[in-house]
């Protein structure tokens, strides 16, 4: 990757712009169509320290977070001095680049002390034309440890920094590689400041004086300020229609979002915070009827948690969720082929090749005499008793016409064979009553004995006979089923009793198996890397570290104008989108300062 390339990466998550008065809001362009606040942690302090999550971290977890964290910040200090030195930089230039290296690493506690405003505006897309606005609320008095981490960004990339005053401003800036993108930071008023976009500097600081609306007059923004149902710490809207209709400006895409039938989506809204010991999510999207495209996967007729099958006792995480498997194939080719026509409108046919190359091989119409034979409601878990490592996982679906389903089923799995010559073979079994088809493959390094049955209207998909056996026994009654702890009840208590999707994941299991053998990998790092010691005596112990935590639960549903989704949680995992205040509090705590 070009320098240039690199350095703008490496900034693209820290932008902004801000004036001397008002709130950030008011100083933010009104045609932003993202935008995020977050209040760091000391402005909710309170609330945090009752979660779970604020108990779990004051105690030797967040001991340990702590630890880590400092030793490597020790450790990439020396790192950079000894790579400027064997670079040969001057004397002057290598103690700059040291105290910046000793700044930056304040940069968390002064997000977490003052928490950020953060705007994307794309104004056009030929020629590209936008920018990303990053505000640090406040921090204009002591803007160091921002303004010393993008210097030594720039330093460590190689790029020039020019510092220059316009109107009364001291503004740095830099262009990386000379190409179009400028990156610019300076004290706004109160505000920390930085700008990361198509236009210089000067260019957008002469917006910022335009008297022109702000995004305080955006309606997404007063529906964000107007929610009271908890506290919360983090906010934030996409301007979906904005997008879209900016996406229409390209007259080849402007098909392919007919034809998602996006224009059905307004706006999405997101709101995080603690309430008692949960950390409670809310994502809504507005998408008034009719829908069409990719939105109509979004209905369905809600169901209850009685309506979930009998799960194993010791599941770690599961979801149901309304699925029409028909929908989903049909949405699948119209955008495969809306893309081959963004780029060789000549190859859309083969898309449809493709596919008939597939019916060909299976030696059935996939879509017909499969998809159309399966029901609209799909559900997946995981079983660690059934399978570890994930390979206890289970998928379920429900079915329309069971005799078909098997047959295309059957026809497929003969069809594969004949096609590719592999030795395949499908061996039936009777298990309490029901078939069991084991899907045998011969072949050096496969060991995986997918099986597949249907029971009681319910497809069941299996890595091995055990996870389906052990769905029959437990519908059967054979078995007992999973049933929700206290604190799971509690919360699905408050939570609509119907949806159209749910999911839960204990975070338990997961932590307990790191630290498990969290100590065994430490002592093998240890004996190979002697010049760097991990302390195996400070990891904590994973009872201790779990015992304030719970089942996160989830659910999804749908009045037929705005589709919410519901969280409450004890930790959030990663890539959820309402644990934004779990990372943002890790991140925190790992500066070893507040606890």
């Amino acid at each position: 990757m070009p320098r240039r390339y690199g350095i703008a990466l490496l900034l693209f998550l820290t932008p902004g712009i801000v004036r001397a008065q008002g709130t950030p809001e008011d100083l933010l362009p009104v045609g932003a169509q993202v935008y995020l606040r977050w209040d760091g942690i000391e402005a909710h302090r309170a609330a945090y320290e009752k979660s779970a999550l604020g108990q779990m971290l004051q105690g030797d977890t967040g001991k340990f977070i702590s630890g880590v964290f400092a030793q490597l910040q020790d450790t990439l200090g020396a790192t950079l001095t000894v790579q400027q030195l064997l670079g040969g930089a001057a004397p002057e230039k290598l103690q700059k680049i040291q105290a910046d290296a000793a700044q930056a690493p304040q940069l968390l506690n002064l997000l977490a002390r003052h928490g950020l405003v953060l705007a994307v505006e794309v104004r056009r897309l030929e020629p590209p034309d936008g920018q990303l606005t990053l505000v640090v609320p406040d921090a204009g008095a002591q803007p160091g440890p921002l303004f010393a981490t993008l210097r030594l960004a720039a330093a460590l990339a190689g790029a020039e920094i020019k510092e220059q005053k316009i109107a009364d401003r001291t503004v740095s800036q830099l262009q990386p590689g000379g190409g179009p993108v400028f990156i610019a930071w300076w004290v706004e008023g109160k505000h920390a400041v930085v700008t990361l976009g198509t236009e210089s500097a000067e260019a957008a600081l002469k917006r910022l004086e335009n008297k022109e609306a702000r995004l305080t007059a955006a309606p997404l923004l007063k529906k964000l300020q107007a929610f009271k149902q908890f506290e919360t710490s983090a906010r934030a809207f996409i301007d979906v229609a904005a997008l879209v209709k900016l996406a229409r400006t390209r007259q080849e895409v402007a098909g392919l979002l007919d034809e998602l039938g996006l224009e059905g989506l307004r706006g999405l809204t997101f709101y995080s915070g603690f309430d008692g010991v949960y950390e409670r999510g809310l994502v809504e999207w507005d998408m008034p009827g009719p829908r069409k495209g990719a939105l109509r996967l979004l209905t369905g007729k809600p169901f209850r948690l009685t309506d979930v099958p009998p799960l194993p006792p010791d599941v770690v995480d599961w979801s149901m969720t309304n699925f029409n498997p028909v929908i989903f194939w049909d949405i699948g080719v119209q955008a495969a082929e809306g893309v081959v026509r963004l780029i060789d409108p000549e190859a859309v046919p083969k898309v449809k090749e493709v596919l008939q190359q597939i019916d060909n091989t299976l030696g059935i119409n996939f879509r017909n005499d499969f998809l159309a034979n399966l029901g609209e409601q799909m559900l997946s878990y995981t079983s660690p008793a059934e399978g570890p490592l994930n390979l206890g996982q289970t998928f379920a679906m429900r079915v329309k016409d069971p005799k078909k389903v098997l047959e295309a089923l059957d026809q497929a799995v003969k069809g594969i064979a004949q096609a590719t010559g592999a030795d395949l073979s499908v061996k039936k079994k009777t298990y309490r009553g029901t078939e069991l088809y084991e899907v045998h493959f011969r072949q050096e390094g496969f060991f995986f004995v997918p099986t597949y049955a249907i029971h009681k209207d319910w497809l069941v998909v299996g890595y091995f006979p055990q996870t389906v056996q052990g769905f029959v026994l437990r519908a059967s009654g054979e078995l007992p089923g999973w049933k929700p702890d206290p604190r799971l009840q509690e919360a699905l208590d408050k939570l609509p009793k119907e949806f159209i999707s749910i999911a839960v994941s204990d975070p338990v299991p997961p932590i307990t198996q790191i630290l498990s053998i969290a100590p065994l990998i430490a002592g093998l790092f240890n004996s190979f890397a002697p010049d760097i010691r991990l302390d195996v005596g400070s990891l904590p112990n994973a009872h201790e570290a779990t015992r304030h935590l719970f089942p996160n639960v989830s659910v999804i549903t749908d009045d037929g104008q705005t589709l919410r989704q519901q969280t409450r949680a004890s930790l959030n995992l990663p890539l959820n989108l309402t644990g934004l205040d779990t990372y943002g509090i890790f991140l925190f705590l790992s500066l070893g300062r507040a606890f």
